[in-house]
């Protein structure tokens, strides 16, 4: 016994479609935003959690004398 599913429609599919790389999309920033605190880490500068505070803070690190 087979059951049939209706398709998506086309804006079905586009809404989809974005939500799927906006996820992709999330997960690399917070990969990438999380090497760059671990890099900084070995140097012994610390930041908090988050991208807001990430954003926020990495510009007075990179401006600091300790890098």
């Amino acid at each position: 016994s087979m059951r049939f599913v209706q398709g998506k429609t086309v804006e079905q599919q586009d809404v989809q479609a974005l939500l799927k790389i906006r996820d992709r999309l999330v997960k690399s920033r917070t990969a990438l935003i999380n090497e760059i605190r671990g890099l900084l880490q070995e140097y012994g500068l610390t930041m908090a959690r988050g991208a807001k505070r990430f954003y926020e803070e990495l510009p007075l690190i990179l401006a600091s004398e300790a890098v």
